[in-house]
This record gives structure tokens, C-alpha cells and sequence, in this order.
């Protein structure tokens, strides 16, 4: 009997969303910008384990949701003077279902290579329960992804090829193990995460010779 093959259901969906630019005036910009992607992967690696001493080396189906942006702000106060600021925002959920383990992964039939589990969510475990009727339990998989970055920087040319920089950094990222959990939710649970602050100070002088 000759082998037999099977492909794997995996899906990736992308797409940006229309992005606008504004300026109100000749010296003042505005930019913005998203994009949105999907993830469906039947074979996701979740982790390995043991169970009575044996090795068990998961999989599952994830399915994983993502949306970012960017913007900008660009202001030339005088030819001398500008500031910009860039700002970007990201987030990304995703909830595990359709476990299995790797039983036999060179078996001729795609469908000996694994053992279905049955899975049932216990607070924050999830128990999975075998075909021959093993059980074990394993953390939550499920998780909240979510990121801001931005910077702000003031640009002064006091003199003719000197200049002074003046730069602020801030950047939040924030992950949990949460199932249920939407995009709008990654996006609010920013607000608790304490931010991490760079302020730097550049200068440059032109030496003429």
C-alpha cells in the first residue's frame, strides 16, 4: 500500500486597514495607520510534559487574532524648531482548542501520528484526558498580548549646522494567560501596566575650521 498524505489546515489571514494623512497646515502633519491579521493553525505547538514519567509533547488548534496602528505627528514650528512624535499601539489575542499528542509522528497515516485529548477548563488548568482514559492537567495556553511604544523628540538648530535634541521614550507590554480574553480587552489592560520612561539628551556643535 502506497502512503497516504493529508494536509494541514492552516490559515493566515491579513489585511491593512486604509491609513490617512492630514495636515491642516503647511507645517503640521498628521499620519495613521492599522493593519489586522487572523491565525488558524490545527498544529500549534503548546508545550511538552510528562506524565508518569513519559514524555508528552502537545499540540493544538490556536486561533489568534492581532491588530496594530501607528501614528505620527510631524510640526516644523520654525525651520529652526520641530517636533515629532510616533505612537504605536498593538495587541494580540489567542485561545487554544482541539488538543492532541504526538504518538507515532512517522506513521504512514497522517491520522496515527497523534492522540486526540479531550480538554476541560478548570479555573485557571486545563485537564486533558487521553484516549486510554489518562488524565493530567496543564497551565492555561490562552493568552493576551498587548504593547504601546512611542517617541517624542524636540528638535533645536540653535546655530547653523549645531543642533539640540531632546527625546522621550515610553513603552508598556503587557501578557496574560487569560481565555475570553478580545482585542478591545488587550488594548484596555495597557492602562494597568506600569511604563518604562527613557529620556535622553544629544547635542551636537559645528566646529568651522
Amino acid at each position: 500500500m502506497g502512503r497516504q498524505f493529508c494536509t494541514v489546515d492552516t490559515e493566515r489571514r491579513g489585511s491593512p486597514l486604509p491609513g490617512i494623512t492630514y495636515r491642516p497646515i503647511n507645517t503640521l502633519k498628521f499620519t495613521a495607520g492599522a493593519d489586522y491579521s487572523e491565525n488558524r493553525d490545527e498544529l500549534q505547538y503548546v508545550r511538552g510534559t510528562l506524565v508518569d514519567g513519559q514524555p508528552r509533547y502537545l499540540l493544538g488548534r490556536i486561533d489568534q487574532k492581532t491588530l496594530g496602528a501607528t501614528f505620527r505627528i510631524d510640526y516644523n514650528i520654525t525651520p529652526e524648531l520641530s517636533l515629532q512624535y510616533y505612537g504605536s499601539p498593538f495587541a494580540s489575542v489567542g485561545r487554544y482548542s482541539g488538543f492532541k499528542s504526538v504518538a507515532a509522528p512517522k506513521a504512514d497515516h497522517y491520522s496515527d501520528r497523534f492522540e486526540l485529548s479531550g480538554a476541560e477548563r478548570v479555573g485557571g488548568r486545563i485537564v486533558l484526558t487521553e484516549p486510554s482514559g489518562q488524565s493530567y492537567e496543564i497551565g492555561n495556553p490562552d493568552f493576551q498580548f498587548s504593547q504601546f511604544r512611542s517617541n517624542m523628540v524636540f528638535r533645536w538648530e540653535y546655530k547653523p549646522g549645531s543642533q539640540l535634541f531632546l527625546v522621550w521614550s515610553n513603552e508598556r507590554t503587557g501578557f496574560e494567560n487569560v481565555s475570553g480574553s478580545h482585542l478591545h480587552d488587550a488594548f484596555s489592560g495597557l492602562r494597568k501596566v506600569f511604563p518604562n520612561n527613557l529620556f535622553l539628551i544629544k547635542l551636537n556643535y559645528w566646529f568651522s575650521l
